[in-house]
């Protein structure tokens, strides 16, 4: 069988493989990072219910998405893929002002010479809620193994075992508690997903609505979620774009102990003072440090 296959052209700013390594979610499912081939699989579910991998790797001016499970989409089903992957990339991302920005701070230039900045995302805002409340209060094994749990409850590709797409809200929402706390395993988090499912499934939260949002709104929006605070808030907004404030975590320590406070663990306003000359661009700065130092 034939597969799929179209290039979504990109500008000169945009690095693939950078965007991909810009944080842990490609060791998340229903990711699949190949370092070998340099090549980028997600395994989505379409609005009509289709469960398909969507593959994609750098290629001269853009990036190259094929689908061996769609050999002939619809105009409609086509333009969903590509929305899709350019949302994952943040391909529309503009951070020609993040660059000039970095111009007046040294020892920076590194962000703008390796393209630095973009970060990868789900398709959706509901995934990348559910996922960073799996990184709260727990190592990152933990992490990977509760996110495995949950993809195993949603829809499974036609043809391939072991392979799903990530649930929806309402397939979370219509599950019984109890049964999606066993199966999970996420411990006080579960009760706070299947909530915040609940609430996403019900049309209580406008997911949509949110990403319309100015960053401190977006910011304030995530934080009334139970579960969510100052750390997980931050996060979801620097990944959607809103870089004005700090998230800080034992990553974010760790980085600020070894390179800029001579090996001695800092407090969270130590953090926020050196990071607030970067203005409206502080998060994003202090993640990057933290992907620098972490070797991405």
């Amino acid at each position: 069988m034939s597969e799929t296959r179209f290039v979504i052209p990109t500008a000169p700013q945009f690095a693939f493989e950078r965007t991909v390594l810009s944080h842990g979610w490609r060791m998340l499912p229903p990711f699949t990072w190949d370092q070998e081939r340099r090549t980028l699989q997600y395994v989505f579910q379409s609005a009509a219910g289709a469960v398909l991998r969507l593959r994609m790797q750098a290629v001269d001016g853009g990036v190259q998405v094929s689908s061996p499970d769609c050999p002939a989409p619809a105009p409609e089903e086509a333009a969903e893929n590509q929305r899709a992957v350019k949302t994952m990339l943040n391909i529309e991302w503009d951070l020609s002002g993040f660059y000039a920005a970095m111009e007046a701070h040294e020892g920076y230039e590194w962000l703008a010479d390796q393209r630095r900045g973009r970060i990868l995302i789900a398709p959706s805002l509901w995934e990348d809620l559910a996922k960073t409340l799996l990184t709260t209060n727990c190592s990152w094994a933990q992490t990977v193994n509760m996110c495995r749990q949950l993809v195993k409850l949603g829809a499974p590709h036609p043809t391939i075992a072991d392979c799903y797409a990530f649930p929806s809200a309402e397939r979370i929402a219509a599950l019984d508690f109890d049964d999606f706390a066993v199966r999970v395993r996420a411990g006080y988090r579960s009760a706070y997903l299947h909530e915040l499912a609940r609430k996403v499934a019900a049309g209580e939260v406008d997911l949509g609505a949110w990403l319309a949002l100015e960053g401190d709104a977006f910011y304030r929006a995530v934080k009334s979620l139970k579960g969510f605070g100052d750390y997980a808030a931050g996060t979801v907004a620097r990944m959607y774009g809103h870089f004005d404030r700090i998230a800080i975590d034992t990553a974010a320590h760790a980085m600020f102990a070894e390179r800029h406070n001579g090996g001695v663990k800092g407090s969270v306003a130590d953090i926020k003072a050196r990071y607030e000359r970067f203005g409206d661009w502080r998060g994003l700065v202090l993640w990057m440090d933290i992907m620098r130092h972490y070797g991405d």
